[in-house]
């Protein structure tokens, strides 16, 4: 699958696991050369308490604006696919992180659920949906993701959304390869070392089970749909940057909420 050959458009490609465990060999290698930090520092960091608190702060401001922005990114692969099944089974996905009591549920947007993360730091609702304090090199990366979205194809959308879905990359690498994890989860870290209460942290609780979900859609997806050797070429490309994007965002949250608070 070497980006300089050519590639007939409906050519065959490897068969359905066969490919999904190429995405994650990928990300192994991406690893193993160092353009993935597994884990990154700044998990490190807040993990042990670390990072100042001003830093975590300035954080939960920038990654709102990931967060508010993820669902139009969601929207726009689903308003490029042409295939019903398929738009189906996204839109289940983004009713889950919009909300799902537009459809009569009882849990609201994710986004919602980190403002109460945002209070209890003492960041008003007002300050967070304002983004004056995001960086704008934070805000460049966040645009990236969606504009990726809007002008590439809706296979490639799914494939760079699956690619950084929670934590499936560990259903593919060996425990092995993990990393240290002498430090507590996000959601953990913040309740005991920057006093967020147990009653503001619904949005760890809530998202963390629904990334599980997420990614076993975008497989099942990526399984049925993405079966020629060109559209797979083009996913791995598409969650290659995925990966470096995702990298670059938390490299800018290390060397400015951590390095130089």
């Amino acid at each position: 699958m070497a980006g300089g050959e050519t590639i007939g458009a409906d050519e065959p490609g490897l068969a359905p696991d066969e490919f999904i465990a190429a995405i994650w060999q990928a990300r192994r290698d991406y690893v193993k050369a160092g353009r993935i930090k597994q884990p990154h520092p700044w998990r490190i960091a807040v993990g042990t308490g670390k990072a100042p608190r001003a830093g975590v702060v300035e954080y939960i401001k920038n990654r709102y604006y990931f967060l508010v922005n993820i669902n139009r990114k969601d929207a726009q692969i689903i308003a490029n696919c042409p295939f019903p099944e398929a738009r189906r089974m996204l839109l289940r996905k983004y009713i889950d992180e919009e909300g799902q009591d537009v459809v009569g549920g009882g849990l609201g947007a994710h986004y919602e659920m980190w403002l109460k993360v945002a209070e209890a730091l003492g960041v008003s609702r007002a300050t967070m949906n304002g983004f004056a304090d995001v960086l704008p090199v934070y805000r460049f990366t966040v645009d990236a993701v969606f504009d990726f979205a809007k002008n590439r194809s809706w296979i490639e959308g799914v494939a760079a959304t699956y690619a950084t879905e929670g934590g499936m990359w560990k259903r593919y690498t060996p425990k092995a390869e993990h990393g240290r994890d002498d430090f507590l989860g996000e959601g953990e870290a913040l309740k005991r070392y920057y006093g967020v209460p147990e009653t503001a942290l619904q949005f760890y609780h809530v998202h963390s089970d629904a990334n599980d979900e997420h990614g076993d859609i975008n497989e099942q997806i990526l399984k049925q749909f993405c079966t020629t050797r060109e559209f797979q070429r083009k996913a791995l490309e598409a969650a290659r940057f995925r990966w470096d994007n995702q990298e670059t965002r938390h490299d800018i949250a290390y060397r400015y909420f951590a390095e130089n608070s």
